[in-house]
């Protein structure tokens, strides 16, 4: 699937056959301007992003709903400020019926306030999920975590009513320009640069969680979607990736290996289940 935010609903007919899910960008409950240019630079092996979870808000974004249907479950992410928000946006999706499942953005780098992320520690987590479990009864609810704390936070998560885990969001960073020696952009680092990162994170989580793990972080080819599910992640969403290689080509690329090594999806995520780590994981 698409990580949120990063396909365009102009490129929806290109992705029929191949994503098994749609995610629109990520809503929150005010139409939201985002961050002033610039909102992109490049670095080695990826993308800092400042775009400032820019949306018309959760009412222009329900009205425009059917824009998204191209007959694949649409799961919708959401961000807010305070726990309220949270539990706000959850229960006005929750009787809608073209919603197949909400993902909760808890750990958007482009949103500080005061120099830290919102849900950055394991208590507010848990009672920003607690929440939305209640506003939302009826429809699956995950959690996009950040690398800092996953673990902790993937089991607040899990506890308080998550019913499965996206690992990572984007990595913090900055771009400085030394020609004017300034600060060029704060932001997010995607790419294949923090896929290292984000495989490690979902490891980690999938072995103490019994929830389903996804998996996102430089996903460029079928072979980085197998490395997820190795991992342990039970799906994997396409981020940055999108923008340089065709979803169609990753998805043939996986379906290659599958055929190639004689295997099914399924079988991928117990390839590392292990538990001992002064053994070397055997892979299939």
């Amino acid at each position: 699937m698409p990580a949120a935010g990063t396909l365009g609903r102009e490129a929806f007919g290109e992705v029929k056959g191949v994503y098994g899910a749609i995610l629109p960008k990520t809503v929150t409950p005010k139409p939201r301007a985002g961050n002033p240019p610039p909102r992109l630079a490049e670095a080695p092996a990826g993308i800092i992003n400042s775009i400032g979870l820019q949306n018309p808000g959760i009412e222009r974004f329900l009205e425009d709903l059917d824009d998204y249907d191209i007959g694949l479950p649409i799961i919708v992410s959401v961000a807010g400020d305070t726990v309220a928000e949270f539990a706000e946006l959850c229960a006005r999706l929750a009787g809608e019926s073209r919603v197949a499942a909400v993902e909760l953005n808890l750990s958007c780098p482009n949103t500080e306030r005061g120099g830290t992320t919102f849900c950055a520690r394991a208590e507010t987590i848990s009672e920003v999920v607690a929440a939305c479990r209640t506003a939302l009864p009826d429809k699956p609810l995950f959690a996009k975590l950040a690398n800092e704390g996953a673990l902790n936070n993937a089991l607040a998560s899990e506890e308080a009513g998550a019913d499965a885990l996206t690992l990572i969001n984007t990595i913090s960073a900055l771009a400085v320009d030394p020609h004017t020696r300034r600060i060029f952009l704060k932001g997010g680092l995607s790419g294949p640069a923090i896929k290292p990162v984000a495989l490690r994170a979902v490891y980690e989580v999938s072995r103490v969680v019994s929830v389903p793990v996804i998996g996102c972080g430089g996903v460029t080819s079928g072979t980085d979607a197998v490395a997820f599910m190795l991992a342990g992640a039970s799906a994997v969403q396409v981020g940055s990736g999108g923008f340089v290689r065709e979803p169609g080509e990753i998805l043939e690329e996986f379906a290659v290996y599958l055929r190639d090594n004689e295997l099914k999806a399924q079988n991928l995520t117990s390839a590392l289940r292990s538990r001992d780590e002064s053994q070397e994981a055997m892979l299939y």
